[in-house]
């Protein structure tokens, strides 16, 4: 005789979060109803895990707190329902080897659940590894895209100090022919003469031949210089331009730390994801490693009484379905014949009357003869 056992609301939640059926597992003993209890506790740690993982996720997508812990409690019941008919419809059986192939895919599954759930988490644990090795990225990138633009200035600015180098020794010459022009006429150099003389109007005039070429000159360089500065703001301006877009599109979102991620650290990261496929995979191995208990006994009889009565059911329906069938053929033939019997009493009938027609007529013939 079945012994009923009581079960406590703690372990109504935690049997029923391992999807099993109360009604039948109350009549299991009690070591049984604390296998399934501590599978349906691992589906709810797993759960909460992915409800942990999901809001950091989110955090980085959304902007809304409501939305992300909606979002966050969402991917937790999905996740927590996957684990839940992924352990519920597992069947145990004795050979080992054919069960591993058929719970395959199931491991498949909580695998990538596992993955998905540890990135998340990841990225929270090494944020600040992550966000320096993404503002390193970030400053290399934006130098790289800066270096033309200051290649360009520096080609404008050793351009312009050219000019102005070569305007600066034209000055000093000017200097020179200044220089020249009036210890001539002072009579300090030269020919030793004090006064207006021959060589004084011809070095004068060379002075003010070269001062006029200068001032030329220096309107020339100046048209040049305004052009060169103009180019060098330009250059700048653009810098500036395409820095600020370079950190606009150089945004830090999931995708970009799941990167960085990898970049970083991948054996610390390969050890946390392993971790989650333990803790992911803990209840499908407790199924395939334990052998078939008494829950999973009468599991599988009350599926063969539902099957019996399900081929029972097809079976007298199929029953039905024949006698009616050989009841509407029987019908049909008493109906034929029916109809056959009419029609000969209708023949004869039609066979008396001219018959009748006949002997009435000779009758007549007769009669007249």
């Amino acid at each position: 005789m079945n012994t009923v056992n009581r079960i406590g609301i703690v372990n109504r939640i935690l049997l029923s979060c391992a999807g099993v059926s109360l009604d039948i597992i109350k009549k299991c003993p009690r070591f049984e109803l604390t296998k399934y209890a501590c599978i349906g506790l691992t589906i709810i740690f797993t759960a909460i895990l992915a409800v942990v993982s999901a809001y950091f996720a989110f955090s980085l997508i959304f902007d809304s707190t409501v939305l992300v812990i909606v979002a966050s409690l969402l991917w937790g019941a999905i996740i927590f329902n996957l684990d839940r008919y992924i352990v519920s419809t597992m069947r145990s059986s004795e050979n080992k080897f054919r069960e591993f192939f058929k719970a395959l895919p199931r491991l498949i599954i909580a695998f990538l659940i596992a993955v998905i759930i540890s990135k998340p988490l990841e990225i929270q644990i090494f944020k600040s590894e992550i966000e320096s090795f993404l503002l390193l990225k970030k400053n290399a990138l934006l130098e790289e895209a800066e270096r033309k633009y200051v290649v360009q200035l520096e080609d404008l600015r050793k351009e312009k100090k050219e000019i102005n180098n070569n305007f600066n020794k034209l000055l000093m010459l000017r200097e020179k022919y200044y220089e020249d022009f009036k210890c001539e006429c002072d009579g300090t150099c030269g020919t030793k003469k004090s006064g207006r003389g021959i060589e004084c109007f011809s070095k004068k005039e060379k002075y003010e031949l070269f001062l006029s070429e200068l001032n030329g000159r220096k309107a020339q360089n100046d048209s040049i210089l305004k052009t060169l500065g103009l180019q060098e703001v330009k250059l700048q301006e653009q810098m500036e331009s395409q820095s600020e877009i370079m950190q606009a599109s150089l945004s830090s979102g999931l995708i970009d730390q799941i990167r960085a991620l990898n970049e970083i650290d991948k054996v610390s990261s390969m050890f946390i994801i392993f971790i989650f496929m333990m803790v992911e995979t803990a209840p499908i191995l407790t199924k395939l490693l334990s052998s078939k208990g008494p829950y999973e006994s009468l599991v599988l009889e009350y599926e063969k009484k539902f099957e019996l009565n399900y081929l029972k059911a097809i079976d007298d329906f199929n029953h039905e379905r024949s006698k009616s069938k050989k009841l509407k053929e029987m019908s049909s033939r008493l109906e034929i014949k029916s109809k056959e019997s009419e029609m000969q009493n209708i023949i004869k009938q039609e066979a008396y009357d001219r018959y009748d027609k006949i002997r009435n007529d000779l009758e007549k013939k007769i009669a007249e003869n």
